[in-house]
């Protein structure tokens, strides 16, 4: 199985570096995490749910699942002594807090009086007011790295709208960041009063059975995402599932129709028994229906025992290449990423050859999984991202994954001038982007990730002020295929970065002194927000440059040349 975290402090602080910054509290820090390995959200979306900063009325973060038709509450608490424990003070204190969710009128008075910027926006681009109106249930969620004592535990089991994520919870559902083996644990599924059907092909033992949703949700690795690890999409995490299937979980009455609604799901196992009126497994993965067994295993206090899916189980060792086949040919059935589906579209088959043969060091990997050949890896998803910042000028839907191989895919892909030189020479920039993160101020605005794709905008915006600048974006051929091109690109690109990020922090430190401070998480999402930072940046730039504070692309080209 994968390896476990380290939550003992401060080693938890290790596992939390991506999220650790100055001007953020480690609890903070340690929530960001755990929304990003247990909820399985995007780093940006993680960061979007936790409200830094004090007067935060007891909320250290909010989480509003459109799935679920569900707000999360959340509170951290880092504990430093690995022997304490955790009783049902704080809980309480976290059920008090939600009685400022108890109604739209009551979060709207939130909105009013809370002098946390963060939570006051975040309660208002969420629209949590007009969820709780719409019906959306409020659950709190408290997260700690020690363990809850029996008084914790009993103050959740009487209060339902309460979830303690403790030690062991973080323990057990640690969420993969590599391969697993199967599930060894055995599985039981009661089949009493039903038929099941057993064939034998030539390679493969075979049951159709309908399984018990009960029996199901106790799977082994459900919350690590260890039960799916074979699939070839993994768990997707917390996107949208089937809200008919959730609709159907939650009413009692549809249970005993939910066969009638499902596709079911497929089982690989390496070993498969059928006993009388029981049916027993082990070494097993989920390779499809895994998006529904989540959305049961969220929903598993309402399951009924006249919910039964229809389960096809397999013995076949998963890691086999039949296994592999069976796999991809189910889950084609069913609805795939935006990524997939592109990642047999032509435009991308042929920047991946061009790359290949252009710049061997160099991957372009545009299927999980696929099996790297070059030194320098950029998926295509970083691609996608990178052109929508420089090219499309879009930095503020770089946080928006769906987007990237869906809607904005052709403007983003489908263009003559998108190729293999022009790929590796802006991953160049987006390099000396991530060179000078750790120059901005505040950090915690830094350890933002849609600041990088905003950077690379303003350096586009730069190199437009130069000559040889609009050469590199018409032409960036001309340039990555210098001897040493690519590297001169990067200093260059990092000197002009540096005098960007100069008037960025001193445009930051400007607002936060007139009372009006950076908003970012807010801002850098807003269109007309970005562009009005993009102007005062520039022409604080373009002035430096005049006045000799500063140079320009083509200065620091040239000089590249030199060195």
């Amino acid at each position: 199985m994968s390896d476990k975290p380290d939550l003992i402090y401060p080693g938890i602080l290790k596992e939390c570096r991506a999220h650790t910054a100055e001007g953020r509290a480690e609890s903070r820090a340690f929530l960001a995490w755990f929304l990003e390995h247990y909820y399985r959200l995007e780093e940006v979306v993680a960061q979007d749910c936790v409200c830094d900063g004090p007067d935060d009325k007891g909320i250290d973060g909010i989480y509003v699942d459109e799935n679920l038709e569900r707000v999360d509450v959340l509170q951290a608490r880092l504990i430093q002594n690995p022997f304490k424990t955790i009783g049902d003070s704080p809980l309480r204190e976290l059920a008090g807090t939600l009685a400022q969710f108890e109604s739209p009128a009551t979060v709207e008075h939130l909105v009013a009086t809370t002098g946390n910027v963060e939570l006051k926006n975040r309660l208002m681009s969420e629209d949590v007011a007009g969820k709780i109106q719409n019906g959306y249930e409020v659950r709190g969620g408290f997260v700690t790295n020690v363990r809850a004592d029996d008084n914790a535990r009993r103050f959740v089991v009487g209060n339902r709208r309460l979830t303690v994520f403790d030690a062991e919870y973080l323990a057990e559902g640690y969420v993969s960041v590599g391969p697993s083996q199967p599930i060894a644990n055995e599985a039981h599924f009661d089949v009493s009063g039903f038929e099941v059907i057993e064939y034998q092909t030539p390679a493969a033992k075979v049951l159709v059975a309908p399984l018990l949703a009960l029996e199901l949700v106790s799977l082994k690795g459900i919350r690590s995402g260890d039960l799916f690890d074979w699939n070839v999409r993994q768990s997707l995490g917390r996107t949208k599932v089937n809200k008919a299937i959730a609709k159907s979980v939650k009413d009692q009455a549809e249970h005993k129709n939910f066969l009638l609604y499902h596709n079911g799901l497929t089982i690989l196992t390496k070993q498969l028994e059928h006993k009388g009126d029981r049916i027993v497994l082990s070494g097993y993965s989920v390779v499809n229906g895994c998006q529904s067994i989540t959305s049961l295993f969220e929903n598993r206090d309402t399951i009924s025992r006249d919910l039964r899916l229809l389960g096809r189980l397999i013995q076949l060792p998963p890691n086999s290449e039949l296994a592999a086949r069976i796999t991809r040919h189910s889950n084609n059935q069913n609805s795939i990423s935006a990524r997939d589906l592109q990642s047999n579209h032509l435009i991308q088959r042929r920047l991946q050859n061009e790359i290949s043969e252009t710049y061997p060091h160099v991957f372009y990997e545009i299927k999980r999984g696929e099996r790297q050949t070059g030194s320098v890896v950029l998926t295509n998803e970083d691609a996608a991202r990178i052109l929508l910042a420089f090219d499309v000028k879009q930095p503020w839907s770089c946080h928006q994954s769906y987007k990237l191989f869906d809607a904005l895919y052709t403007a983003i892909f489908g263009r003559p001038e998108v190729t293999a030189h022009r790929l590796v020479a802006l991953q160049q920039a987006h390099i000396a982007v991530l060179d000078v993160l750790p120059k901005i101020k505040p950090e915690i605005m830094a350890k933002y990730r849609l600041l990088q794709f905003t950077l690379l905008y303003f350096l586009r915006m730069a190199l437009e002020t130069d000559t040889k600048g609009r050469t590199f974006c018409q032409r960036p051929s001309e340039f990555i295929s210098e001897p040493d091109g690519a590297a001169r690109l990067r200093e260059s690109f990092r000197r002009v970065l540096e005098d960007l990020v100069i008037d960025l922090n001193a445009e930051v430190e400007e607002r936060e002194s007139a009372g009006n401070p950076l908003d970012y998480k807010r801002e850098l999402k807003s269109p007309q927000s970005v562009r009005n930072l993009q102007r005062t940046i520039i022409t604080s730039y373009q002035k430096a440059v005049t006045r000799g504070r500063a140079t320009g692309f083509g200065h620091e080209w040239m000089a590249s040349k030199d060195k």
